[in-house]
């Protein structure tokens, strides 16, 4: 599989709908002291990769947060659906888990990281399209104004 797919799978499958609709909550109540989660991420994925990850992977088990994470992860995409489409919870629920579990059955890994890579596209687009909607409505100096009186910019 080409290299670039591999890639963008893989950064898409940890930014999941839950940082892409959580971190801009936390920014927007705290402040943009979320990136002291960017700086410390990469340091603890090493360790547990080298002491945890190692403990899972004899023990065969599945853990706890990884059955939470599952549900979170199930759940935000399918809240973002209802918002959308004025679905029930419950539809948009299955809907999610029913059409991620018909891809990956019918294609396997190769579908899951077409998918992946189709996702992450998508997560950019949005993103920077809401930057571009956001400084065009009220301009690149006023954005950085606002930010600066509500203390959400400040590094301290």
């Amino acid at each position: 599989m080409p290299i670039l797919p591999v890639a963008f799978s893989i950064m898409a499958s940890f930014i999941s709908a839950v940082s892409v609709i959580g971190i801009p909550a936390e920014v927007y109540m705290f402040g943009i002291y979320v990136v002291y989660y960017y700086v410390s991420y990469p340091i603890g994925a090493v360790i547990a990769s080298y002491v945890c990850l190692p403990v899972f992977f004899k023990s065969g088990e599945c853990t706890v947060y990884e059955m939470l994470y599952m549900a979170v992860a199930l759940y935000a995409p399918a809240l973002a659906l209802s918002a959308v489409t004025n679905m029930s919870i419950w539809t948009s629920v299955i809907s999610v888990g029913v059409v991620c579990t018909f891809y990956c059955t019918l294609g396997g890994m190769k579908a899951v990281l077409w998918t992946d890579l189709f996702q992450a596209m998508l997560m950019f687009i949005g993103i920077f399209a809401i930057i571009i909607k956001g400084f065009s409505d009220i301009g690149f100096s006023e954005v950085f104004r606002i930010g600066y009186e509500e203390d959400r910019i400040a590094i301290p």
